[in-house]
């Protein structure tokens, strides 16, 4: 029988340390925590190495008595509770008595304290859990606590940090957690002698958010403000057209106490839903307040982690304040009018007498004083003639390139407005040029549907994939076998239908009525280029710089996989704190989307860290690819759609996007007139 060993001092304090000082940044944590709770309002943190080399904070705070020094740095001593019954309702941030004391067992610390009552300050030393005395110091009212070479007793923990760049990251997440839970309090913070960032601490919400989120994202930020019952939610929010691609800009509070909830984030997204995109996620400062006694934060000695008495009644305080924040006039949420004209007011000065005149769509711009306007999207549309139906010409010679020649002034003039915002598709530039794409005939005019059935023809030889409605997956092995990019003799020619919802490409050949999704065609088409030429990918040098703020995790797996993004045409680089720069994109990329991109990429490298590297490489083309697609509305010329449908149908690439959705539905002619009744 293995005998039972009792643990000395020194290893217990070792090992029970390991669960509140894991890095630096737990360290800042627990010591921004005492100061808070001291009353402090000016706190200063200052870091060296990313917290390793050295760790100071120094506040305002009511200090600590000369005589009580020593117990502060025992075990389970601490002045915010007193007995078991005062755990059911902690209104303090530290209660665990632990920090210090595991803090520490791994560094050396050098405490310098003053109250009021005292005569002069005192300077006590204590390394590796043993203490070096104390002597009198000088300092006002308040605490200075210095915390050196970090881990130096226990190597064992000090290979599993991060480089100091990152860790120094963590610590600036830390600080910006604690800025945001308390705006009434000055929180400044230094990293290797440069000041990162200093709130005012002037209360406002706002403020603090601004100092250290930075000026693009607080700009737009909606209040919050609501209470249920028991529950008081306070806090910002971006606005639905700010969401982003990760979660990373959500910060929730309980009591002043940043913690990760799953029932405050689900109320949050919730509010959300019809508001904004699939895979785009609000960013948000919350503040819950209730009664201490419904929540439990004794969970974890991180004690970012509690337990609600009642969900369902924090979900639903969340939900309501969130939402009622949307639907503020103002808030830039849109909102869609199902087969309803979007009326105007009635102006002040109408006569009541008479009645009253048609409503007329909102389409005029807006009033000389003002500068600013929230327009639905329907609205939007219509002011800017995105409704407007494009003229059908036909092409002349049947040839597309002539086509483009002989486009009318609205067309030309519309592609170039700047108000449309219009992106002209460099979509296939390896494909045959005009005398190769006259190969493809357009017999009737494009937009128009023929009045005339086509010639009878006898069905494919793959109808029995149709489904029940008439529409299947276009099957990867139907379409004839190419090896190049010009079509093939034998194959039929390509007819263009039209377009219908500015989203799917409809064509007929042989007898089969073919409806592509253009977004998932481009990213398809785009994806093979990127996977032709990984390791070097054309790649674009920005004008510009895009900086993206991204949290402590998503940062430190961008940049640990900067070759994994440089050898598909990104380039990126630490731009300090919490910013990553990027001076870099593959080609096809939009620059509005490039920050859209790298969140995207950042969520995936941090919640992906086991994958091998041929499935990041493979997920990192796909998100290349679908930022760089055709969108869905976006407006696209004849030769584009022409070019999408051949480039598809022809098998030069497998007919369904990246993420496996299906590139082409098609319905035979059979199936259409087996609907029709033509045949039993």
């Amino acid at each position: 029988m293995a005998q039972i060993h009792v643990l000395d001092q020194h290893t217990a304090e070792l090992i029970a340390a390991g669960e509140v000082v894991e890095r630096p940044a737990s360290v800042a944590k627990e010591l921004l925590e005492n100061a808070i709770d001291a009353g402090a309002t000016q706190i200063s943190l200052s870091i060296t190495r990313g917290g390793i080399e050295l760790l100071q904070i120094s506040d305002n705070g009511s200090g600590i008595e000369a005589e009580s020094i020593e117990n502060a740095f025992v075990r389970h001593a601490t002045s915010k509770i007193s007995t078991a019954e005062d755990l059911a309702g902690i209104h303090t941030l530290g209660f665990r008595g632990e920090a210090l004391a595991s803090i520490a067992s791994v560094a050396r610390v050098e405490l310098l304290t003053k109250t009021d009552e005292d005569e002069f300050a005192c300077c006590y030393r204590i390394e590796g859990g043993q203490p070096k005395g104390r002597e009198a110091g000088a300092r006002g009212r308040g605490t200075t606590l210095t915390v050196r070479d970090l881990f130096y007793n226990t190597p064992a923990r000090m290979k599993f940090l991060k480089k100091d760049v990152s860790e120094g990251t963590f610590v600036s997440e830390a600080v910006l957690h604690a800025a945001l839970s308390h705006p009434e309090i000055s929180f400044r913070f230094v990293r290797d002698g440069k000041q990162q960032f200093v709130t005012p601490g002037d209360g406002d919400l706002r403020s603090a958010a601004y100092a250290v989120l930075g000026r693009e994202f607080s700009k737009d930020l909606l209040d919050v403000e609501g209470e249920t019952g028991l529950y008081r939610v306070t806090g910002l929010i971006t606005p639905p057209r700010a969401c982003r691609a990760s979660r990373s800009a959500q910060h929730f509070y309980v009591n002043g106490r940043y913690v990760k909830n799953r029932t405050m984030m689900a109320g949050l997204e919730n509010a959300y839903k019809g508001t904004v995109m699939q895979g785009r996620f609000p960013g948000a400062v919350l503040m819950l307040e209730m009664p201490a006694e419904l929540v439990d934060v004794n969970v974890h000695p991180a004690k970012t982690e509690i337990r609600f008495a009642r969900e369902s009644d924090v979900f639903d305080a969340v939900y309501r304040a969130v939402r009622t924040a949307l639907t503020t006039p103002g808030s830039g949420e849109c909102r869609f009018d199902l087969g309803h004209t979007v009326e105007s007011e009635e102006p002040a000065q109408a006569p009541v007498a008479p009645p009253r005149p048609a409503a007329l769509p909102k389409t005029q711009a807006p009033a000389p004083g003002s500068r600013f306007t929230t327009l639905s999207a329907q609205q939007y549309r219509a002011m800017q003639r995105l409704t407007d139906p494009v003229p059908a010409r036909p092409l002349p010679g049947g040839n597309p390139a002539a086509h483009l020649a002989a486009s009318v002034p609205e067309q030309i003039e519309l592609a170039s407005a700047p108000a449309n915002a219009e992106r002209e598709l460099d979509i296939l530039p390896d494909l045959p040029s005009a005398p190769a794409a006259a190969a493809v005939p357009v017999r009737e005019p494009a937009p128009v549907m023929p009045d005339a059935p086509a010639a009878p023809v006898e069905p494919a030889e793959n109808d029995e994939t149709v489904g029940a409605g008439g529409l299947s997956a276009l099957p990867a092995n139907s379409a004839p076998e190419q090896t190049t990019m010009e079509p093939a003799p034998a194959v039929a020619p390509l007819r263009l239908v039209g377009e219908v919802f500015r989203t799917y490409i409809i064509t007929e050949r042989e007898g089969e009525l073919c409806l592509i999704d253009k977004h998932a065609a481009h990213e398809r088409i785009l994806f093979e280029k990127l996977s032709a030429s990984y390791g070097d990918v054309p790649a674009q040098m920005l004008l510009m710089p895009v900086q993206v703020n991204l949290s402590a995790a998503e940062k430190l797996a961008v940049m640990s996989n900067l070759d994994l993004l440089a050898s598909v045409g990104i380039e990126a680089e630490d731009y300090g704190g919490a910013t990553v720069a990027v001076r870099a994109v593959p080609a096809d990329v939009p620059v509005e989307d490039v920050e859209d991109m790298l969140l995207e990429l950042a969520d995936r490298l941090q919640n992906g860290g086991r994958d091998a590297l041929r499935e990041k490489t493979e997920w990192v083309l796909h998100s290349i690819a679908c930022r760089a697609a055709v969108k869905a509305g976006d407006r696209t010329n004849t030769e584009e759609m022409l070019a999408l449908a051949q480039k598809i149908l022809d098998g030069s690439v497998p007919p369904f996007c990246p993420h496996g959705r299906p590139c082409v539905l098609k319905i035979t002619r059979k199936e259409l007139e087996k609907q029709f009744g033509r045949l039993v």
